[in-house]
């Protein structure tokens, strides 16, 4: 009943979401997950026409329909019209939104499955992803694609889960309190994970000790039998555990950890470590992510899987791209972390960049977006970081470069002036640049790195240090971005 259109009405209406309706004759036609973006696929799913901040999902209602949608949600009554003439299934509702929230929460009651949520401030992704490699070794697994993690993401996931499916794994991420809190009692996990508590987002919260809150609140959805898997060695962990009301397993390196992390050993594209002294590999680059592995491992085990199954999971599975993945081509190593970026991640993807056996090391940063007030003194402090670092060169891309340079030459004489083409300030051995244009940033990287470079890619998202890479890989490695 569920996977028809009456139903989706029924819910609709039931939960006051319901304006109007018209199935034209197709009650009992079947529909599979829902879209909000015709450019997707559409071919039997729910489209809805969402109105979002720079664009309104009424006026490609038509493409939807081209691609083979079962029903529209809209929320205008001239759309509804239309349709209506046209013979197209629609729910005409006030809020598209709340309706595909309130339809997802209704079909989640429908899914006989075991949901396992991710959080935290850093390698959330990764995790997911490692989650899920394990969980398929032995069971049916869907998870979220790419960045659904959010109040339209992971709505999205829940409708696009079959019934066919054992487990779901689902990333859930927000920026303001309450919104975690919200995901989870939509998905209702039976177990929750933190990565970390970090300073992602610190200009919306306010401080990490918010962050903290914020991250517990996946607690809410997980029933007292479920478990809470949480990072031992996080400044926050007293926080974190105290406010989970189910069972805690924890991971990390302290020697109190559930899942002692130890003998953690980084190469340039494969990281060896041991879980509770079982040995285990992982490909990249990051000490880091052997923490995120051991956390997938944590929730493998306690869903049955056998330690033979995860540790070949975790060795084959390939790093996404924009996430610490390894590039090597014509004596170059380039390291593709240009997904997102905040303070902690990157002061661990410098670090990773400086244990790379290289005969010059250059990171390629950009601004870190969503610090709000500490934005200025966390760049600055970056700066300074990287300088007593092993970085040969730093370049850097976005508005933030004279906060950085500030902390990267802090004794810079004030006569010095940065030229407008990058400007380059010295200390013994180091060299900043500043760049405010992508292009001239890849015309110059393109120029300048050869063999033996090992060449670090990271910003927060709205820097695109993705067509960096693209440019790289084309005309250096010459590889394709996969």
């Amino acid at each position: 009943m569920e996977g028809t259109l009456s139903w989706v009405r029924t819910v609709l209406d039931s939960r006051g979401r319901l304006v109007a309706s018209n199935l034209a004759g197709h009650d009992d036609e079947p529909w599979f997950g829902a879209s909000i973006d015709s450019r997707t696929e559409c071919t039997h799913r729910i489209f809805f026409a969402l109105r979002g901040e720079t664009t309104d999902g009424h006026r490609f209602i038509d493409e939807a329909r081209a691609g083979g949608c079962s029903a529209v949600v809209v929320e205008d009554e001239a759309a509804a019209t239309a349709l209506s003439l046209a013979g197209t299934p629609f729910f005409r509702v006030r809020r598209g939104l709340e309706a595909l929230q309130e339809l997802s929460r209704a079909y989640r009651d429908t899914l006989g499955i075991r949901v396992i949520a991710v959080t935290g401030s850093m390698g959330k992704t990764t995790t997911k992803e490692y989650i899920r490699a394990i969980l398929k070794k032995k069971y049916r697994v869907h998870s979220n694609a790419g960045n659904l993690n959010n109040h339209i993401g992971v709505p999205l996931t829940i409708l696009e889960t079959d019934h066919d499916n054992e487990y779901l794994v689902c990333e859930i991420a927000a920026n303001h309190v309450g919104e975690i809190e919200f995901l989870s009692g939509l998905i209702r996990p039976d177990i929750g994970v933190i990565t970390n508590v970090g300073d992602a987002h610190i200009g919306y919260f306010g401080g990490r000790d918010k962050i903290a809150e914020a991250k517990s609140e996946i607690f809410t959805g997980i029933d007292p039998e479920g478990y809470a898997v949480l990072p031992a060695d996080d400044a926050f962990i007293d926080t974190l555990r105290g406010k989970a009301a189910c069972r805690v397993v924890t991971f990390g390196r302290a020697e109190s950890s559930t899942y002692v992390v130890s003998d953690v050993k980084e190469g340039v594209e494969r990281i060896g470590f041991a879980i509770n002294g079982g040995p285990m590999e992982i490909k990249g680059i990051g000490a880091y992510n052997a923490l995120n592995a051991a956390a997938a491992y944590a929730v493998g085990e306690l869903c049955g899987v056998e330690f033979d199954r995860i540790r070949s999971a975790l060795v084959e599975e390939e790093p996404l791209a924009g996430r610490a993945k390894v590039y090597r081509g014509r004596g170059v190593v380039l390291i593709d972390d240009s997904y997102n970026a905040n303070p902690t991640s990157m002061r661990a993807a410098v670090d990773s960049l400086g244990r790379v056996d290289a005969s010059r090391r250059i990171a390629v940063l950009g601004d870190m977006a969503e610090l709000g007030t500490f934005s200025d003194a966390a760049h600055r402090e970056l700066g300074g970081y990287i300088a007593r670092g092993a970085i040969d060169v730093l370049c850097w891309y976005g508005e933030s470069g004279d906060r950085v340079e500030e902390g990267f030459s802090p004794r810079k004489a004030s006569s010095e002036k940065v030229s407008s083409r990058k400007g380059s300030s010295r200390r013994p051995g180091k060299e900043f640049r500043s760049y405010r244009r992508i292009d001239e940033l890849v015309r110059d990287l393109q120029k300048e790195i050869r063999a033996g470079d090992a060449v670090l890619i990271k910003a927060s998202r709205a820097c695109h240090l993705d067509k960096v890479v693209d440019g790289l890989l084309e005309t250096i490695l010459k590889k394709d971005k996969d």
